[in-house]
């Protein structure tokens, strides 16, 4: 497995859930995309324990630590009967793909609204583990029958003395009748996709939005 997704696993692992199962919610596991369809052919699923803090750092949402201002904190995406999978870039050995399939208790407009009216906002605890997030909406790719939407976010991390991290995601996201569909890539850094990557985005979303809605 590769080095990046492990880290990712084991740094959402030691986070808690604050309330985000929904009861009685269906499995999606019929609804995930293969994990062939990755831009490098593989993908390994998210261990059920891991899934609330994939989906929190999908939303932007901490599980631990909250959002400032407070009334640009997102909703947060239920973790009950949600499928995610990460899968490494096969050009960028720091970065990767992630899908996630899951129930949303609000819609793809309401995700964009909030972006937009939010564009600098400060997530996690203060002042040990905060980070600055700055997010943009842009353009969503077109899909018929299915509500989209797309928000970058660059989050950079980093305390007095040492050297800011800057971590760089771009999220598509569709949306049908309470089932939302994510994908993601995330990179290092704060430089913009090249057009190739942009490409592969836009395939593994494609697949995606596919495999759960047909």
């Amino acid at each position: 497995m590769p080095f990046v997704v492990a880290a990712l696993w084991t740094a959402l692992s030691g986070c808690s859930v604050d309330g985000q199962a929904t009861a009685g919610a269906g499995d999606l596991a019929e609804n995930a995309v293969s994990s062939s369809a990755f831009p490098a052919g593989t993908a390994t699923r998210v261990p059920a324990a891991a899934v609330p803090g994939a989906l929190a750092d999908l939303a932007g949402r901490p599980l631990n630590g909250s959002v400032s201002p407070a009334d640009c904190t997102p909703v947060a995406i239920p973790s009950d009967g949600a499928v995610v999978l990460v899968g490494p870039s096969p050009t960028t050995p720091t970065a990767t793909f992630t899908s996630a399939v899951a129930h949303a208790a609000n819609s793809v407009d309401d995700v964009t609204e909030l972006a937009g009216r939010c564009p600098h906002t400060t997530s996690g605890s203060v002042p040990t583990a905060a980070s600055a997030v700055s997010t943009e909406v842009v353009p969503a790719p077109g899909r018929d029958s299915v509500q989209t939407g797309a928000i970058e976010r660059t989050i950079t991390t980093g305390g007095p003395g040492a050297p800011p991290m800057i971590t760089s995601t771009t999220t598509l996201m569709a949306q049908r009748e309470g089932v939302r569909v994510l994908v993601e890539y995330r990179r290092q850094g704060g430089g913009a996709m090249t057009p190739e990557t942009g490409a592969q985005l836009d395939a593994l979303f494609d697949d995606a939005v596919d495999a759960a809605f047909g």
